[in-house]
């Protein structure tokens, strides 16, 4: 950890070094001596930064989702496709699949925790805006039909995304990098200009 910084950016040092533990060792790994051990400093330092396991974990939680976030923000920004904007949140590299791990983590906490629920809602939010904006510049771009809801769409690509992760990341033999994305571009597929109308396809369908 730096040796000068504002309070926040000290927990946020913390919070990273916490999901390190996790990543590989779960939730028990992430203890106040094991976490000074890996800072190089005191568990005083740890404890000065967060009360509790509670507060320590919810952070953890939220760094995580900053990391994602800023991945999707990026891959928007300078993508040239819907298809990259939708990569940049699925485990395709080792970072992706250690957030992915650290997201599965902490689910089961978020479930029960109002917290990490709000965390989490805010986060899956955010990403389906990101979604949306990006069909939105491409539909502007001429490369996305004009006659789709970019909400609805939206909503949908979000909703293949968490369903190819989970089963990807469960699974890494069954769902190579190779059927990841011809499964993901499949769901892209009637999105394009002059992609025959589906109308059994509810993003399909205005609201």
């Amino acid at each position: 950890m730096p040796a000068r910084g504002d309070h926040e950016q000290r927990r946020r040092d913390v919070a990273r070094i916490a999901a390190d533990l996790i990543a590989t060792g779960g939730l028990a790994a992430a203890t106040h001596r094991r976490i000074a051990d890996a800072s190089g400093c005191s568990t005083t330092v740890v404890s000065h930064y967060f009360t509790d396991k509670h507060d320590l974990v919810n952070a953890t939680y939220k760094e995580v989702g900053d990391r994602v976030t800023s991945r999707l923000d990026a891959a928007v920004h300078s993508a040239d496709s819907m298809q990259s904007v939708l990569e940049a949140l699925l485990p395709l590299d080792e970072d992706r699949i250690r957030d992915w791990r650290l997201l599965f983590t902490f689910l089961g906490l978020a479930a029960t925790n109002a917290e990490l629920t709000a965390e989490q809602r805010t986060r899956a939010t955010t990403a389906r805006i990101r979604i949306e904006q990006a069909i939105v510049a491409e539909q502007e771009a001429g490369q996305v039909r004009t006659d789709i809801d970019a909400e609805a769409t939206g909503r949908f690509l979000l909703a293949v995304v968490l369903g190819i992760g989970m089963q990807a990341l469960f699974d890494p033999a069954d769902w190579p990098h190779d059927r990841i994305r011809d499964t993901l571009n499949r769901a892209l597929a009637d999105l394009s200009p002059g992609s025959q109308d589906r109308s059994d396809r509810r993003p399909n369908h205005r609201r």
